[in-house]
């Protein structure tokens, strides 16, 4: 079973965060960054609690706009009505045409062949289809 409350910040195949939004001992969102290279940490500090807002600013960089032109046509090929940026995350594994950076919840066992959107680039030994796709 997918657990989407708890998941693993990628950069390609290796784990650069963990993070749980709702910890067992309560209280905010909590991550544990395993790098402290600023362009690819999730948060500011190596562990600990942080904000809904600092989420909700997170997850802003990894979905399109609602003010996007097409951003009805992109909901409709999610099979979502209404926009939602958790729900575009879930869905997309908050995969950016732009960095290889991406979102495995925990029970999946997706890798990043499985999610990259430039799979001739990285893969081009074995061209296959992502399974976002």
């Amino acid at each position: 079973m997918i657990d989407y409350l708890t998941f693993d910040v990628m950069w390609m195949d290796d784990i650069i965060a963990h993070v749980d939004l709702k910890p067992a001992n309560g209280g905010t969102p909590y991550v544990i960054n395993n790098i402290d290279d600023f362009n690819k940490q999730f948060s500011p500090n190596m562990e600990g609690h942080i904000s809904l807002d600092e989420i909700e600013r997170w997850l802003k960089w990894r979905t399109f706009p609602p003010t996007r032109v097409n951003a009805k046509e992109l909901l409709a090929s999610l099979d979502m009505q209404t926009y939602n940026r958790w729900g575009i995350v879930r869905k997309t594994h908050g995969v950016m045409a732009d960095d290889e950076i991406w979102i495995r919840f925990k029970g999946e066992t997706l890798t990043h062949r499985d999610v990259c959107l430039r799979i001739d680039l990285y893969y081009p030994e074995e061209p296959i289809r992502s399974k976002l796709q």
